[in-house]
């Protein structure tokens, strides 16, 4: 662990403010290896900005979920998240427990070094300073978390949390083939490659889309999204009217259009979010959902392939304290409430 400036011995300066002390949490093999060079200019940032902090590396998978259970548990105000979006992924599953946070007064930052650096988008957190400034701003919002129960690769049930976006099917392999290939291009380009090469080789599967008993899609598909953010997969607006606190989630169904479909129309338009009322996109909107495919679907869920079908979905609604630019939370649907 290592420490950042000292803090102000001023008993009365408020929690948000440079004097409390950061948590950061560093996944250094993030974006092929950018959270490791990045983190010199990111505690710089904090530095400037006033802010006392004390940082850990992970060493591994899973690490950053261990970290956080134990920051929270240790009454942690807030922790920062450098990393991917598998690392938020990672930390938003050690920040809660049984459904509930560890300690309800820890809030999340994230400065994204990954490959995708979506949920920063959404929280407008993308660089190191517009955290900094979300923070001295106190502009906290409590945000959604979606819950998924699945089968894992080796056939057993687990559940876990999503902040972002989860998917099935063509997103879901599209991920799988980026985490076992170079992020060198960035974010853009290792996305787009992933997602040309995927749409040629994928076949569509049959589904059915269950919500609240009644069955709303049973027909062949390319990928179901569940979206609590507005961006995914490198800057796709893939749920362009996605609200973080609104206790729902937007799930977009692509029924089988055709890869010339998927390569020329649909694929350009949904970094625009210009897909939505498109033919083959259902657009639904639910707080879960039960979908199945007997054929087997792959899923991913922030980035990070993990599991596979058959998967229930459900929203537990402003759970978790996070940190974000007042205008981007207004824009995601939260609001800038200083008093948490």
């Amino acid at each position: 662990m290592s420490v950042g400036p000292s803090a102000s011995s001023d008993p009365l300066t408020l929690a948000s403010t440079p004097a409390d002390r950061l948590h950061v949490i560093v996944n250094p093999a993030s974006g092929n290896g950018r959270g490791r060079k990045r983190w010199p200019r990111i505690a710089d940032s904090l530095g400037k900005h006033g802010f006392n902090y004390e940082v850990v590396f992970t060493s591994g998978p899973n690490h950053a979920s261990e970290i956080a259970r134990d920051m929270a548990a240790g009454g942690a105000h807030t922790i920062v998240a450098v990393g991917g979006d598998g690392t938020v992924n990672e930390i938003v599953n050690g920040l809660l427990h049984n459904d509930i946070p560890v300690n309800d007064k820890t809030r999340l930052v994230v400065i994204p070094c990954g490959t995708g650096k979506d949920l920063g988008r959404t929280l407008g957190t993308g660089s190191p300073e517009a955290a900094a400034s979300a923070l001295r701003a106190n502009s906290t919002t409590l945000m959604d978390i979606g819950r998924i129960r699945f089968q894992t690769m080796e056939g057993h049930t687990e559940t876990r949390y999503f902040a972002n976006v989860a998917d099935l099917g063509l997103g879901a392999e599209v991920a799988g083939r980026i985490n076992h290939s170079s992020k060198a291009l960035g974010g853009l380009v290792t996305y787009l490659a992933a997602a040309v090469r995927t749409i040629i080789s994928f076949q569509p599967r049959e589904i059915t889309v269950d919500i609240g008993g009644d069955r709303v899609f049973h027909a062949p598909a390319n990928m179901v999204v569940l979206a609590n953010g507005q961006f995914f997969a490198g800057g796709m607006r893939v749920a362009p009217t996605a609200s973080i606190r609104d206790g729902l989630l937007e799930m977009y169904i692509l029924a089988d259009v055709g890869k010339r479909a998927l390569l020329t129309s649909l694929l350009p338009r949904v970094y625009r979010g210009k897909h939505v009322g498109q033919h083959g996109v259902l657009h639904i909107r639910a707080g879960s959902a039960a979908i199945l495919c007997p054929a087997g679907m792959l899923m991913e869920m922030d980035g990070e392939q993990i599991g596979r079908s058959p998967i229930q979905v459900d929203v537990l609604p402003r759970i978790l304290p996070v940190v974000g630019d007042p205008d981007a939370l207004r824009a995601a649907g939260g609001c800038a409430d200083g008093a948490i």
